[in-house]
């Protein structure tokens, strides 16, 4: 085997490992880009490195993240995850008619990913404005995937848009009944104003590649398997009991260190959001629940909103405030990171939109 393949190899799995244990996946930036240019064209590791790239990069240079997954898809082209990676590269960029196409590529591949196809009716109602088009790719993703909260909302929107309010409603108070957050409220308070055009309610932007990839995927035979569909099965098989003795616990411990911390009261309230959707990985994990164990995983907690929202505190600035060390935060959050695929601007729990 020649010397510059044994190097793309060696360089593949180094990144990898890294992966696997690095606090932030930005870290792995420059080993990804040496190995872009050391890797053949069309080799494992090129693709491996350029779909990487796209996907790192997708949030804070689209533009950028784009070109990357142009040199994928010049090799794979049925590769559903890199269209959805394009399709979010060209919805920041504002080309929304070209992230609706990449989105169809990408369903065509994965025509039974909910997120694929709430991203795209998502598209069509708020940005193209076209919510009859909308609706069949918003309720595939509604049945696909009816416990997320996001989805039921972005059905519940177009469906008001396209005049059927009173399946709006229906839609929107079933999810409600589940988990309500502060755009259920603001859709709610829209919808029984009689959905006015004027006020239309301001739904997120699509959620992130990292997220819909690893969330959808339903093909058993698939190894890259559902993690929204694993952590739903988890949810099932753990008792609710072993949930309610740790939430008390940690909602204390998470609110006195968040006090001592410049968050406002919407990034408090998205991080009990976070610490009640991370609580089966942490009942599971730690079935001890000491003291130090639940300090940490509220530092965590505490983090991973510092982290999704960009706030410029470090790491050791948040464990003083838990009282726990910079090793314990730092290896919760990469279990937490992992566990909810978190990445900065996170749909899910960000508070401070970037437009």
């Amino acid at each position: 085997m020649d010397a510059p393949r044994d190097q793309a190899q060696e360089l593949r799995r180094q990144i990898e490992w890294t992966l696997a244990r690095a606090v932030d996946p930005g870290d792995v930036l420059p080993l990804l880009h040496r190995l872009a240019r050391v890797a053949d064209d069309g080799s494992d590791e090129s693709v491996f490195a350029n779909m990487h790239l796209a996907e790192l990069l997708v949030e804070r240079d689209p533009w950028r993240s784009a070109l990357y997954a142009r040199r994928v898809l010049a090799y794979r082209p049925l590769d559903d995850r890199v269209w959805a990676t394009l399709a979010l590269c060209q919805t920041l960029l504002g080309n929304y008619k070209f992230a609706v196409s990449a989105y169809h590529q990408a369903l065509a591949s994965a025509p039974k990913n909910p997120w694929y196809s709430h991203n795209l009716g998502h598209l069509l109602d708020v940005a193209l404005g076209r919510a009859q088009d909308a609706l069949p790719w918003l309720e595939r993703a509604y049945r696909g995937a009816g416990h997320s909260g996001e989805l039921a909302a972005s059905y519940a929107h177009a469906l008001a848009r396209a005049g059927q309010l009173t399946e709006a409603r229906n839609v929107l108070a079933r999810a409600m009944r589940r988990t309500a957050s502060r755009e259920h409220s603001a859709l709610l308070k829209w919808l029984e104003q009689g959905a006015p055009a004027d006020k239309d309610h301001p739904l997120p932007r699509p959620a992130p590649v990292h997220a819909m990839a690893a969330a959808a995927r339903t093909d058993a035979a698939d190894g890259d398997t559902a993690r929204r569909t694993r952590l739903r099965r988890d949810d099932a098989s753990l008792s609710s009991s072993k949930r309610s003795a740790l939430l008390p616990q940690l909602d204390g411990v998470l609110a006195r260190g968040l006090a001592s911390l410049p968050l406002d009261a919407r990034q408090r309230a998205r991080a009990k959001s976070l610490a009640r959707d991370a609580i089966t990985h942490f009942s599971r994990s730690s079935p001890g629940r000491t003291g130090a164990v639940v300090h940490a995983v509220a530092a965590a907690v505490a983090y991973a909103i510092v982290y999704v929202d960009h706030v410029p505190l470090t790491q050791s600035e948040v464990a003083a405030c838990f009282r726990v060390s910079v090793a314990s935060l730092r290896g919760r959050f990469g279990e937490l990171r992992a566990h909810l695929d978190l990445l900065p601007g996170d749909v899910r729990y960000a508070t401070l939109r970037r437009r």
